[in-house]
């Protein structure tokens, strides 16, 4: 189980929400933003249990009843906007039904209610302008948590209205060892082999790496995901190069390659595409842009 005292490689961060836990001054919502695997849903529970334990306010015990229902994700005042159907989206009826009913009444039995969005780019744009309404006038003793790998995906507005805290990479000695330990979750250590296997194939003109690619998209979810964040890594690069001043066109070539990318998760997502054909397309699209890119920083 973990709580704030073992999440490692978030220091900052952990450091700052600790802070806000001790002074009982929780923004009404957050939004964690970073790279897949780095820890955003998990912190986003951990926080839930130091709000929410009786046992070590403002840490989280991790072994009394309050912090085993949340971390089984069956505490009534903790939970867990999830993803429905194929096409892995959170749609408006989630809000209705699951959030809206409940802002009238205070929490059941803990101090705060939490509503945690593991992926709050899977929201459809209804489902995101039904919950602006509720960021716009809080209620009292709530807390939202919307986690993303790309944020500028997120409606503006709903930006806006959450405090934004930014995640970083976990270091790979780091890495390893939560994986040693069985500590990072499955589904987005799929996520993040999957982007690794997509970038390794728009960089070499082989017929093989792109199959390779295709082969590891077996999941539309995590497809989805991992396709938010390459448009978010050629985002922030074409941003860095335009900054630098070094070569604009690099840049806009970049930025494009970010629209291409998220063409290519609409069509998955809206339009039900098979996911491995979508990688493959993906690919052949990114290589044909990206490629000479890379021939001429290595030439």
């Amino acid at each position: 189980m973990v709580t704030f005292a073992n999440i490692r490689g978030q220091e900052r961060v952990v450091d700052m929400l600790s802070r806000a836990v001790g002074r009982d001054a929780l923004a009404h919502a957050y939004l964690f933003s970073g790279p897949a695997g780095a820890g955003k849903h998990t912190t986003a529970v951990a926080l839930a249990m130091a709000r929410c334990c009786p046992e070590a306010p403002g840490r989280g015990c991790g072994a009394c009843a309050t912090c085993e229902r949340i971390d089984a994700g069956i505490h009534p005042d903790v939970q867990t906007l999830a993803r429905q159907g194929a096409a892995q989206i959170i749609p408006i009826d989630t809000i209705r039904k699951q959030v809206v009913p409940q802002l009238g009444m205070p929490p059941h039995e803990a101090p705060v209610r939490f509503f945690l969005v593991e992926e709050a780019t899977a929201m459809q744009e209804a489902a995101q302008n039904a919950l602006l309404k509720t960021l716009e006038e809080p209620p009292p003793r709530t807390c939202f948590v919307l986690s993303t790998t790309a944020p500028f995906r997120l409606l503006p507005t709903i930006r806006s209205r959450c405090q934004r805290i930014a995640f970083s990479a976990l270091p790979a000695k780091i890495r390893a060892g939560l994986e040693a330990g069985g500590d990072v979750d499955a589904g987005a250590e799929a996520v993040t082999d999957l982007v690794t296997a997509i970038h390794r194939a728009i960089a070499t003109s082989g017929m093989q790496a792109a199959l390779d690619a295709g082969a590891a998209a077996r999941d539309r979810g995590e497809v989805a995901l991992a396709m938010s964040a390459i448009a978010a890594d050629l985002a922030d690069r074409a941003r860095a190069v335009a900054r630098a001043g070094d070569d604009l066109g690099q840049a806009r070539i970049l930025a494009e390659s970010a629209g291409v990318v998220l063409e290519a998760q609409t069509g998955l997502t809206m339009f039900n595409a098979h996911p491995q054909l979508a990688v493959e397309d993906l690919v052949d699209r990114l290589r044909e842009r990206l490629l000479p890119l890379a021939e001429v920083a290595h030439g």
